[in-house]
Parts: structure tokens; sequence; C-alpha cells
């Protein structure tokens, strides 16, 4: 079963066996930086998780574009989302004609192990961020315990792999990202880097 299949099968529980604490995505979107009238791209949005605390954050003035590769995960995302400022997007980000330096923020949050080619995808997201804007992986556990949870859940994402802090640091430099906010303990897993923009000269 592909990783498409995978995460359709499981949409409509998704929520009920998935869970999210709510203070550590507010901390961890304190440390991505978004603000208000931000344009955001939520990579993996699954089933939405994210969309209301960035909805809260961005106000009217923000966008959301919400990208997934399982549609039945973005149907249900759909059916809890409010408001105008959210397009969802079905594909695999790898592939999607997005615009370039179009994103103040980009987010892969609890998707970045099902990324296969880690530095590929790190070096094409950086190209969709404008100016001075950051890309964000994070997740509301420990790296522990993701890698844990991967390893033994199935064997379509078994070798789904969360890389250390140094190794997505790496990543970004590579891509031309300054690393500016990093947490990695037991409540979760945060790295953030910044696109340098004409003020930095």
């Amino acid at each position: 079963m592909g990783r498409r299949a995978f995460f359709n099968v499981l949409a409509e529980k998704w929520d009920t066996i998935c869970c999210h604490d709510r203070e550590r995505i507010y901390r961890i979107l304190e440390l991505t930086g978004v603000g208000n009238g931000d344009t955001v791209l939520d990579v993996g949005t699954g089933t939405g998780i994210l969309i209301p605390f960035l909805q809260e954050r961005i106000g009217p003035a923000g966008a959301i574009d919400a990208v997934d590769i399982a549609e039945a995960m973005l149907a249900v995302a759909r059916g809890k989302t409010s408001g105008h400022n959210v397009t969802f997007i079905h594909g695999d980000i790898m592939e999607l004609p997005l615009a370039r330096e179009h994103y103040d923020q980009i987010i892969c949050y609890s998707v970045f192990p099902h990324l296969r080619d880690k530095n590929q995808a790190v070096m094409l997201l950086s190209g969709y961020l404008k100016p001075g804007g950051r890309l964000t992986v994070a997740h509301s556990q420990s790296r522990k315990a993701i890698n844990h949870l991967h390893k033994n859940a199935s064997r379509t994402v078994a070798n789904d792999h969360l890389p250390g802090m140094e190794t997505i640091i790496k990543l970004f430099w590579a891509a031309g990202l300054e690393p500016v906010s990093g947490v990695d303990n037991e409540d979760m897993f945060v790295v953030s880097g910044r696109k340098p923009d004409d003020s930095d000269d």
C-alpha cells in the first residue's frame, strides 16, 4: 500500500487516533513567527489540524494553501473548516506547480518524515518562500516518539524517519536558509529557517 492509499484509508478516524496538544501547537506557531496577514503553505495538512490555529494568527487578511496527497484527508479538513481564506490543494508537494517566492511561511507539521527526498523537498520549498520568509519542520511530539510510532504503525510508513536537528539544519543551509529557532525535547520537535532578504546585506 502506498502512502496516499494508507492515509486515505485512515482519514475518517484520523482525528480519534492522532491527538495533538493545543498548547504545544500554540508554542510551535510562536516559534515560527506566523503573524497577521501572512500567506502560509500548510504542507501535508491532513485533516486540517493546524488550520484554525493558523487562521487565528493570520487574521482575515492572511491566506492559507493547504496541501495533501490524500484526497480523503482533505475532505475531512474541508468539512471542519470555515472562513474564506483557505484553499485546499490535492497533490504531491514535490509535483505541484506552486508560485515561487509566494509564501511568508511554509510549515511542515507532522509530515516531514513522509517526504522521501528531504534534501530535494527543502530545496523546492525554499524556492516558494518570499525573501525573509520561513520554512518550519515541526511535530508536537518528540523525535524519538515520532520515529517509534512510524516504525510500529505500518510497513507503509515504517521507514519514514524524522532526522535529527543537525541534519535538518544542514539541509536548510544547503537551500540558502538561515536557522532561526529550534526545539528538540520530550514535548516537541521544531526547527525553523529563514530565507535572507535585501535588509540582511
